[in-house]
C-alpha cells in the first residue's frame, strides 16, 4: 500500500461514508451499486493529492486505481489531470492509461474532475482529424455510461476555448440518452456555452432541437435565462 492511501486510509470516517453511499447511489441497480467510501471531503482528498502528486509515478497510481475505495480512485484521477496540465508524460500514454481503466471511472465525479484535462487536450493534439471523429463518434456509440459522459464532458475543454461546436454535436447524439446523468450533463455544457460564450447561439440550438430534449437536460440548460424565457422553452 502506497503512502497516499495510508494517509487517506487512517481519515477514515464511517458515518461520513455512510452518507456518501447514499449520495452516490451506492444501492442495488442505481447507478454506483457497490462501490464503497472512507467518508473523506473532496477538499480534503484535493490537498492530500498536493502533498504527494508531484513524489508519485505510473506504478504509484496503480495502487489508488485498483482500490475499492472512491476517494482513493478520485485521488488517481486528480493526480492524472493535474499530470496532463503540466504535461508530466506524453498525452498519448496518460490519456490509453485513462480509457484504458475507465471501468475504474465508475462515477459522475470521477469524470467531472478529470476528462476535460485528460480527454481532450489528447485528441487535439495527439489524433488525426480522422481519428478524432473515429475517437468522438466510439465514445458517444459505447453502451457504457461513464464513457458517455467522458466525451461530453471533455468538451468543457473547448467551451472554455470559445468554441460550442463539439458540444452541440454531442448533445444532439444524445438526446435520446436514457439515463438521467446524461440528461445533466447534457444540459450543464449547454448552459455552459451560453454562460462562457454567447447566450444567441444556445438559443439558436435550443430553438432547433429544445422540443426533443429530455426536460432535465432543456432545464439545466435554461438555467441562465430569465423567467419568462425559461417557460416558453419548458412549455414547448
Amino acid at each position: 500500500m502506497s503512502n497516499i492511501q495510508t494517509h487517506l486510509r487512517s481519515l477514515q470516517n464511517k458515518e461520513k461514508s455512510l452518507g456518501s453511499m447514499r449520495f452516490f447511489k451506492t444501492g442495488v441497480w442505481e447507478y454506483g451499486e457497490g462501490d464503497i467510501f472512507l467518508g473523506i471531503a473532496v477538499p480534503e482528498t484535493r490537498k492530500i493529492v498536493k502533498q504527494y502528486e508531484k513524489v508519485l509515478g505510473f506504478d504509484d497510481i496503480k495502487d489508488l486505481l485498483m482500490s475499492p475505495y472512491h476517494e482513493e480512485r478520485l485521488a488517481w484521477v486528480i493526480i492524472l489531470a493535474e499530470w496532463a496540465k503540466k504535461k508530466r508524460y506524453p498525452l498519448r500514454d496518460m490519456a490509453t492509461f485513462y480509457m484504458n481503466h475507465r471501468e475504474r471511472i465508475n462515477n459522475w465525479d470521477l469524470v467531472d474532475v478529470s476528462a476535460e484535462h485528460i480527454i481532450w487536450p489528447y485528441i487535439e493534439e495527439i489524433l488525426t482529424h480522422e481519428e478524432r471523429q473515429e475517437f468522438i463518434d466510439s465514445c458517444i456509440n459505447s453502451h457504457h455510461l461513464w464513457t458517455n459522459r467522458i466525451i461530453v464532458l471533455a468538451s468543457f475543454y473547448q467551451i472554455k476555448k470559445w468554441n460550442e461546436k463539439l458540444t452541440f454535436y454531442i448533445v444532439a447524439k444524445f438526446l435520446h440518452h436514457p439515463h438521467d446523468l446524461m440528461h445533466k450533463a447534457c444540459g450543464w455544457m449547454l448552459r455552459e456555452v451560453g454562460k462562457r460564450i454567447n447566450m444567441n447561439t444556445l438559443s439558436a440550438f435550443l430553438d432547433m432541437h429544445g422540443q426533443n430534449m429530455p426536460r432535465t437536460m432543456l432545464r439545466y440548460a435554461l438555467e441562465h435565462y430569465d423567467e419568462e424565457t425559461r417557460k416558453k422553452y419548458m412549455q414547448k
